[in-house]
């Protein structure tokens, strides 16, 4: 059987209640690091962000955009991740450049925060929701636990919803996937031994499964003797559609003075989209027409929209 990419698939174990999710991402997740010459440890740690908040935007009761951001003052000091209910991803990452040799090693150790450490109170990971049963968007934050982005996440979705929680996340240099196990309430109703014995047996499973195979053969492979029931799933995406007309009323705020200031300096108008990964060039015509009469449509051609 084909292995599916660029997915995220619910299933459950309707006789154990407890439920799961899996994605996998593959040209999404080079789309994310396209041209970014992010060091290795860096490039992977960004995939495992991406499969984690991919799982949770996928499992939205409502439509909205679920962003994630790790700050931590080690190596890598800042990941963000967001997703909408419709699974598009965009993210980025800074990184310490002093460590740049030591990142391109992709087992070094990126996160080096443990529960009760002094690291804590600068060390935080941030949810922010913002859906339409909301006013406002909505923020929750605990610090970072763990040595892992997967701990990190485990120890999050523990204290934000309550329930005990599996977590696997994997990435190489072009594949990332994640695996996510969750006990429902009445899980030792229904078998007392279940979310035990699924324990031991999620704790065998390897890098290689979880960016190989497909989440049939994952599933049926790591629970053998469980009933599994999937979903059929939902395509991911890589979010960076280009938005000119959002970037050209950003440039009109920031005033023909300061845009005139900006052209004498660098001879053109350079905006760099980072959670999309996407290059916005004006030429000084460009630039200046945006505060003329004249407002140039899509239609029209521009030299310099091209990427560089």
């Amino acid at each position: 059987m084909l292995r599916e990419t660029d997915r995220f698939v619910r299933f459950h174990f309707p006789e154990l209640a407890i439920r799961g999710a899996w994605v996998h991402l593959d040209e999404t997740y080079r789309a994310l690091t396209a041209g970014r010459n992010y060091p290795v440890a860096v490039n992977r740690m960004l995939g495992e962000m991406a499969s984690v908040t991919a799982l949770m935007a996928g499992q939205l009761k409502h439509p909205g955009r679920l962003t994630f951001q790790m700050r931590d003052p080690g190596p890598i000091k800042l990941l963000v991740m967001d997703c909408t209910d419709k699974l598009g991803l965009r993210g980025t990452a800074q990184w310490d450049p002093a460590l740049t040799t030591q990142l391109q090693n992709p087992d070094f150790q990126c996160l080096n925060t443990r529960e009760g450490s002094a690291e804590d109170s600068a060390s935080r990971l941030m949810m922010t929701l913002d859906a339409q049963q909301f006013s406002t968007p909505w923020q929750s934050f605990v610090p970072l636990v763990g040595q892992s982005l997967a701990e990190a996440f485990s120890h999050y979705l523990e204290q934000s919803e309550q329930q005990p929680t599996l977590l696997y996340l994997a990435a190489n240099d072009t594949q990332a996937a994640a695996l996510f196990l969750q006990k429902m309430p009445s899980a030792d109703e229904a078998d007392a031994d279940g979310w035990n014995r699924l324990t031991h047996l999620f704790g065998t499973l390897t890098d290689r499964e979880l960016l190989q195979l497909d989440p049939a053969q994952l599933v049926t492979t790591l629970f053998p003797e469980e009933l599994i029931s999937l979903a059929p799933g939902q395509a991911l995406h890589h979010a960076g559609e280009r938005n000119w007309d959002k970037v050209r009323n950003m440039v009109r705020s920031l005033g023909k003075n300061e845009i005139d200031a900006i052209l004498r300096e660098h001879g053109a108008v350079v905006i760099h989209d980072e959670l999309s990964n996407q290059e916005y060039r004006f030429s000084p015509e460009e630039a200046l027409a945006l505060f003329s009469d004249h407002r140039p449509s899509d239609s029209e051609p521009r030299q310099s929209q091209t990427l560089h």
